[in-house]
């Protein structure tokens, strides 16, 4: 018996095959219906040839198919191409090669299927009536019949636009509203690419003169100091290095890499703030103190104690606080709800004085889960906080000068002139540690040690008394 075949009245035979709905558009029949011959004998003979035929006409009806899914508009040159690559390979063929051999019958064959996709993705657009041409073809489909009737070119370079792409969906991570930040920032540094160059090259031929005229742009706006203008710029280096690995760009050099920005503070917090006179300092305490919400009062405790920073002490879990060490302190660690600025800000810091008090009032409070300031634990917490606490010191001092950030400058006053070595300074502060034996020699209780004598000796309290070896 032969599959799909019908003898009709007439006593001739034929095959009979309903084509699947998704390929009765591309076909353009809902049956295929071809003659096999008069009687038995000329159907058992032509049965395996008109067979093999349709076979092949749903193959290549399925690969176009598979073609049909185009590029989305408003993708780059790179994305498109890529996209097309990806196509051909799913329709069963190699986009980088379609050479015959006219030996081979399978070769021959693939060429015929090849050419038979083409063609039909042609034949779906109208034709211009002078030329005989179809017309309106996407710039997709163009890349598309090229690739299937002679091989890919080759890949198009990688724009500012594809490294945004590529930096975005493989290096920005983190909450919701971490990664909404990132973006946003990411973006507004391309715009000032794209604002000082109009028509940024692609990523290869990005010149050393281009990432300077970049830098001066952003500079000669005003309303960025050297310091933000570096952070900016650092945004833009880790790009370029990012796309110049995964695509693997061979010779390609950052062109933001070690870039000079003339005024630049080496310490650009000290840039951005400065510490509190002491009659401000006293007169915002004491408002704080008088005014603010009981987590707020902690919270400056803690900052004018510690010298951290706000995201530091908001970002606190009750698990971060050792009130019953040999040497009271807190933890200032990655966590989940909460990212820290570097390596070096991860570190202990010492509780003395009446940070230490704070550290006791905020363990005993009543507490709504695993962060100390509940109230100030989540996403928005620093900014709330920040906000909150700035218009106390507003109410006292005008000057830009002074904010919140300047209890960190007060802190390295008082450990200055407390004669207290750069080395303990630093990791009070959870500044970058010097030279490669600061960095990695030392345990952490030797170092919590120091740096609590050091703390004590700035804040006026006695000092520790000699160690009892046991």
């Amino acid at each position: 018996m032969l599959p799909y075949t019908r003898v009709l009245p007439s006593g001739a035979w034929t095959y009979r095959r309903g084509v699947p709905d998704n390929l009765q558009a591309i076909i353009g029949k809902s049956t295929l219906t071809p003659k096999l011959g008069k009687n038995e004998k000329e159907a058992v003979a032509a049965w395996p040839k008109v067979h093999a035929e349709v076979e092949r006409r749903f193959r290549e009806a399925e690969m176009l198919l598979a073609a049909k899914s185009l590029p989305e508009p408003k993708l780059t040159e790179l994305e498109t191409y890529l996209k097309v690559i990806a196509k051909v390979r799913s329709m069963g063929f190699d986009p980088h090669d379609a050479s015959v051999d006219l030996d081979d019958p399978d070769s021959i064959a693939e060429a015929d299927s090849r050419s038979y996709c083409a063609d039909m993705i042609l034949d779906s657009y109208p034709v211009d009536s002078a030329t005989g041409d179809p017309k309106g073809v996407t710039k997709a489909d163009t890349l598309l019949v090229r690739t299937l009737s002679g091989g890919a070119p080759s890949a198009p370079e990688p724009t500012l636009e594809d490294a945004k792409k590529l930096y975005i969906a493989e290096k920005i991570d983190g909450t919701e509203l971490e990664i909404k930040k990132k973006t946003q920032r990411l973006e507004r540094v391309v715009g000032h690419i794209e604002a000082a160059l109009g028509r940024p090259p692609t990523i290869p031929r990005f010149t050393r003169t281009d990432a300077k005229l970049v830098r001066d742009h952003m500079i000669s706006l005003g309303t960025l100091k050297p310091s933000s203008v570096k952070r900016e710029l650092n945004v833009v280096k880790a790009m370029f290095n990012h796309v110049i690995t995964e695509m693997q760009l061979v010779g390609c050099m950052n062109p933001f890499a070690k870039l000079p920005i003339a005024g630049l503070n080496e310490d650009p917090e000290d840039e951005l703030r400065d510490p509190l006179p002491d009659d401000v300092l006293n007169s915002v305490r004491a408002l704080i103190l008088n005014s603010a919400n009981d987590d707020l009062q902690l919270i400056w405790r803690l900052l004018e104690g510690t010298g951290c920073r706000l995201a530091e002490i908001t970002g606190l879990r009750v698990q971060d606080v050792s009130l019953h060490d040999e040497f009271p302190h807190i933890t200032v660690t990655w966590h989940e709800g909460r990212r820290i600025k570097t390596n070096a800000s991860k570190r202990v810091v010492p509780l003395v004085a009446d940070a230490l008090d704070a550290a006791k009032e905020a363990v005993e409070m009543p507490k709504k889960g695993a962060m100390l300031f509940a109230r100030y634990g989540g996403e928005n917490g620093p900014g709330n906080a920040s906000g909150a606490l700035m218009k106390y010191v507003r109410k006292v001092t005008d000057d830009e000068g002074h904010a919140v950030h300047s209890l960190r400058h007060n802190m390295k006053d008082r450990l200055i002139l407390a004669e207290v070595s750069e080395l303990e300074q630093n990791l009070i502060l959870g500044h970058s540690l010097g030279g490669v034996g600061d960095r990695v020699y030392g345990g952490t209780p030797a170092k919590l040690r120091a740096s609590t004598k050091a703390m004590k000796r700035a804040f006026g309290v006695e000092e520790l008394g000699p160690t009892t070896e046991t």
